[in-house]
């Protein structure tokens, strides 16, 4: 085996010995302005959003404590929504947290009244509990990485083709009394 040959062979043998750390990664998988303006024109076709949401739109984005690249999610998220600024005529209200328990996320929901948890990079072992804790909550949960939605996030949102895209994890959204009309389903992948 000549040198160079052998030197490539140990070069491609570490770099696919690196590529399952890169797969692990999480980024979202639509830009923040983008995630934010659809969440922005959906929520209110949630038939619930006029007594869920009477003065202001609470935003809660959690995000993986210790993960700079979830932090950064959450700020680029808090960003967009701030950009956007209300929701039909109420204000947009953003809070940001690290997620902990399923107990101390489902007492922050009620205690700032949230009516949208967005659930940032980094998060993806913590959407069982997620979705768990806001069972019956009124919150709708969205996803920084689509890959979420059909772990239990309610909606998420991607590109294709170019295109924004949304998914909705239907099964979830009425666990949690997110209750959109066929007219929204009819535009999203439904998991």
């Amino acid at each position: 085996m000549t040198l160079l040959r052998r030197s490539f062979l140990i070069g491609l043998a570490a770099a696919a010995a690196s590529a399952p750390r890169r797969a692990w990664a999480e980024t979202a998988t639509a830009p923040f302005a983008v995630q934010a303006e659809i969440v922005a024109r959906i929520l209110p076709y949630d038939r619930g959003f006029p007594d869920k949401a009477r003065n202001q739109v609470a935003f809660l984005l959690l995000s993986k404590a210790g993960n700079a690249d979830s932090a950064s999610a959450a700020q680029q998220m808090k960003k967009a929504l701030l950009d956007i600024g209300n929701v039909r005529d109420r204000p947009i209200y953003v809070d940001r947290a690290d997620y902990t328990t399923p107990a101390e996320l489902t007492a922050a929901c009620r205690a700032r009244q949230i009516n949208v948890v967005y659930v940032s990079s980094g998060l993806a072992r913590e959407v069982a509990a997620i979705r768990g804790a806001l069972a019956d909550s009124g919150v709708l949960t969205v996803a920084a990485v689509e890959t979420y939605v059909p772990l239990g996030v309610v909606l998420g949102v991607d590109v294709a083709n170019g295109k924004p895209r949304m998914s909705i994890h239907l099964a979830q959204a009425r666990s949690q009394g997110i209750d959109f009309p066929s007219s929204i389903l009819r535009l999203a992948r439904i998991y």
